[in-house]
């Protein structure tokens, strides 16, 4: 195992389950510390050394108390980020996160629309969002991110703007912008919303990277931008090849050369089962094809020495790689036709 790892830790439950997530998660509170246990249970069994810590969910914070004493017990890592929803949080939460150790918080705030949030099933408002941001700063939090949500029901280039013009004025450190995706199983996919077709897609992603450069966030992964310094370090495990270790109902691992997952299923987990199920050994092949896609998701690219000649001539032929130096990326073009990329080396 790698002398330094990065821990993930979801926290399966939520207030409501909005209507395009389809994450494992269950609608009710009342056994969090049952659950903090059987986390801390876990993370017994490994020894190993966590330089980040992720703790996402569900909804994390609606944990509440409960999540800072989980918090307090978890490894003091070098990078220790929890999710938060807007609507759950208060200034005494984000004071004891952040005196647990929490030095990174991740705002699922998707959108400064009000129209849009309602839309997509958040519970929280635009004005909520903000004064969440503001909390969170007098809490002593000067890394944070902002979940922003792509193509979303009803909106356009003009509703867009206005989410940005909020980013740029409270000025976060980091943010990810992705693209809504109809996921089998979610309400959206039982019914459909409009949605903005593929082409208002693109422009609004461009018109989203374009402002977000112009506040001094560089672009780093195809949906991730940050101040220099401030990269999230434990997505960069995901897309580096880098070795984690998940905790909870539902988490994954790849450690080892080894892939497991626990059940997707609190009962069976707070009942002691369900962990390191679907044990998978990864080959060399597949792990080498891995690295190289999900590398290719970082505007820097991955170290080329001629891998997959044949596959790489023909992408660069079609304007979506190109070499510079010992680098291979995506271009401009590649970054938005990066599915088509992608699919060449899975």
């Amino acid at each position: 195992m790698m002398s330094s790892v990065g821990l993930y830790v979801h926290i399966p439950f939520c207030l409501r389950k909005c209507s395009y997530c389809d994450f494992y998660s269950v609608t009710e509170r009342g056994r969090a510390s049952k659950y903090r246990a059987a986390l801390l249970e876990e993370l017994a069994e490994y020894s190993c050394r966590f330089d980040t810590v992720f703790v996402g969910g569900g909804t994390p914070t609606a944990m509440g108390e409960e999540l800072a004493l989980l918090c307090r017990s978890l490894p003091k890592a070098e990078e220790f980020t929890v999710e938060a929803n807007p609507g759950t949080l208060t200034p005494e939460l984000l004071r004891d996160l952040r005196a647990a150790g929490v030095n990174r918080l991740s705002l699922g705030v998707q959108s400064f629309v009000d129209s849009e949030l309602a839309a997509l099933g958040r519970i929280h408002s635009a004005a909520q969002a903000e004064e969440a941001f503001f909390m969170a700063r007098e809490a002593g939090f000067d890394n944070i991110n902002i979940d922003l949500m792509l193509a979303v029901p009803g909106q356009t280039a003009e509703s867009l703007g206005r989410s940005l013009a909020r980013i740029r004025a409270l000025s976060p450190e980091h943010v990810s912008a992705y693209s809504l995706i109809i996921e089998e199983g979610t309400p959206f996919y039982e019914n459909t919303p409009d949605l903005p077709d593929e082409d208002e897609e693109r422009d609004l992603y461009h018109q989203a990277r374009e402002a977000f450069e112009a506040m001094g966030l560089g672009q780093y992964e195809i949906s991730n931008f940050a101040r220099s310094g401030c990269e999230c370090r434990h997505n960069l495990k995901y897309w580096s090849g880098g070795e984690y270790v998940g905790i909870g109902a539902a988490a994954a691992s790849f450690c080892g050369g080894e892939r497991y997952k626990n059940a997707p299923d609190l009962d069976l987990y707070l009942a002691g089962g369900g962990r390191k199920i679907e044990r998978e050994a990864v080959d060399e092949d597949e792990l080498l094809r891995e690295k190289f896609w999900l590398g290719l998701r970082k505007t820097g690219g991955v170290e080329y020495f001629g891998e997959f000649p044949d596959e790489v001539e023909r992408l660069a032929a079609q304007g979506l790689l190109e070499i510079r130096g010992n680098r291979l990326r995506l271009t401009r073009r590649g970054l938005d036709l990066a599915n088509i990329v992608f699919a060449e080396f899975v």
